[in-house]
């Protein structure tokens, strides 16, 4: 049952309707960055910011297994909004350019993709993509957290770098091979937790402040032994087995990203093979 739950939470998408997923989910994210801009423009009060993402985390709960356009509109801006927050930069141009470069782009990109690449040429990518881009957000961790390369800003790193190119890259084939002829839609589907996680993921470290703790060699060396064993179960298709997962202060966010993952790993990695 709990399987079932994971796999199907963020599953909103129907891939028989006549608007494309990606188009949905652009225009679905364009409408969320406009209420964020509202939400933050307009409150100031720390307590009702969080009302209101418990409510826009509710509504996105309702819509998300029957249309991912519409629940778009509502998780947007809630993720938004707690990157703003959390970060403590107040630059919310800053991560509502990023979001929406990287979703209107990867959308184009993964549509003109799915005309181009063969009827099955896109989905066998997958695995090696999804492991190749986990790698790449361990060594950004590294980078960020380590005492070598602790005074360096994140968007200065060659690792944050090739990071953002993994990531589109990534999504970039999961919306071709939405548009195979002889798709798997189970599979498709089983993997919308792993990907959305990397992607959640991808924005809590970008969003990294330069006054960063330094993890000790422990620490830093568990945190990588997670993200190659999550690497390692998504490139050969198999179930994850959940790993301990260090506290990181200031980030717990980054912390729970990963344990969400491992979790989205655990009961759909046996789908992605």
């Amino acid at each position: 049952m709990d399987s079932l739950i994971l796999c199907g939470r963020y599953v909103g998408f129907d891939h028989h309707r006549h608007i494309p997923w990606a188009v949905q989910r652009t225009f679905g994210t364009v409408i969320g960055l406009l209420i964020a801009s509202l939400i933050l423009a307009s409150v100031h009060n720390e307590f009702i910011i969080v009302l209101i993402i418990l409510c826009l985390t509710f509504i996105t709960e309702l819509f998300i297994v029957r249309n991912y356009g519409l629940a778009a509109m509502f998780f947007t801006p809630s993720a938004l909004i707690m990157a703003e927050y959390s970060s403590q930069s107040y630059d919310f141009s800053f991560f509502a350019t990023v979001r929406i470069t990287d979703i209107v782009v990867g959308s184009l990109i993964g549509l003109i993709g799915s005309l181009l690449l063969g009827s099955r040429s896109a989905s066998s990518l997958l695995n090696h993509l999804i492991a190749k881009t986990i790698r790449s957000q361990g060594q950004l961790l590294l980078m960020a957290f380590s005492e070598k390369d602790n005074d360096l800003a994140i968007d200065e790193s060659s690792e944050r770098n090739k990071m953002q190119t993994n990531m589109v890259n990534l999504l970039t084939v999961y919306n071709a091979s939405l548009g195979e002829i002889f798709k798997n839609k189970a599979r498709l589907e089983s993997l919308w937790p792993v990907i959305f996680s990397i992607e959640q993921m991808g924005y809590y470290l970008n969003a990294s402040l330069p006054e960063r703790p330094v993890l000790s060699e422990r620490k830093l060396a568990q945190l990588l032994y997670v993200f190659e064993t999550m690497a390692i179960a998504a490139n050969k298709g198999r179930s994850h087995t959940n790993k301990e997962v260090p506290e990181i202060e200031g980030y717990s966010k980054i912390r729970q990203e990963i344990l969400d993952l491992q979790e989205a790993l655990r009961f759909c990695g046996g789908a992605t093979g």
